[in-house]
């Protein structure tokens, strides 16, 4: 059977993804890793939550989670017994295998199944992207990684980025009719969630104790603008070349 373009792409996401999770488990703690100030345990929801997706979405990508399918508890059983296998194997190679890891395994995994059977790919893609953008944000301290600084604007320019990206995807396919109305309306649209989620971001910081830096406010912003910029000179390019011609 011909796999269509999505599932391709998430095949591909996944085959990437699980192996690059299973190592960074299977190693020492990188330094940036204890400096990023994420705890461990949200580190490995956040893990799960996104492997839990791929796999689901890797099994089936064009339908939510029904609680009566055989396959939904399929992909829980194999994310449960790879998380624990996952924690065992630790202790065989310098780190301590912890309870609470698990535990916050099968948190990532019921919240990501939970998104699932309530959303689509591009609604539960969406929800799963401002959740990432949100808890990183506000949980680590990328500010604050000397002398990797670099990566803190990495993160507030591709994460934004993707974000807008994304949300341009989900109004291409329940919105489409704001492309028909030109830029003036359009654009404004795009740039619309990423802004209010940056926006949520910086008044949220203080109640996690975070610094709110106005560099990483306008990096973000560069990534979402230059993310609705691009996508809407490809739509118009696309919209053109698809065009009849009227000769």
């Amino acid at each position: 059977m011909k796999l269509k373009r999505r599932h391709k792409y998430v095949l591909i996401a996944l085959a990437v993804y699980w192996p690059l999770v299973f190592t960074l488990t299977h190693i020492p703690v990188p330094d940036i890793a204890r400096e990023s100030g994420m705890h461990s345990t949200h580190m490995h929801t956040m893990a799960y939550f996104v492997l839990t997706l791929l796999l689901w979405w890797a099994v089936s990508p064009y339908q939510r989670v029904r609680w009566k399918q055989r396959k939904v508890w399929q992909v829980m059983a194999i994310i449960a017994v790879y998380g624990a296998l996952d924690e065992y194997l630790q202790g065989f190679v310098g780190r301590t295998p912890a309870v609470r890891d698990f535990i916050a395994n099968l948190i990532g995994m019921g919240g990501a199944m939970v998104l699932l059977s309530v959303f689509r790919f591009w609604s539960a893609l969406l929800a799963a992207s401002l959740i990432a953008v949100f808890a990183i944000s506000n949980l680590s301290n990328l500010p604050l990684l000397y002398p990797e600084y670099h990566l803190n604007t990495l993160f507030h320019f591709s994460a934004y980025a993707a974000l807008t990206l994304i949300w341009v995807q989900y109004t291409q396919r329940h919105l489409p009719g704001l492309f028909r109305r030109g830029p003036a309306v359009w654009l404004p649209a795009a740039v619309s969630v990423p802004l209010l989620m940056l926006a949520g971001v910086l008044a949220t910081r203080p109640l996690f104790d975070k610094t709110i830096w106005w560099t990483d406010a306008a990096t973000a912003v560069f990534g979402i603008t230059a993310a609705a910029l691009i996508s809407g000179l490809t739509c118009a390019v696309t919209h053109h070349t698809n065009r009849p011609d009227k000769q």
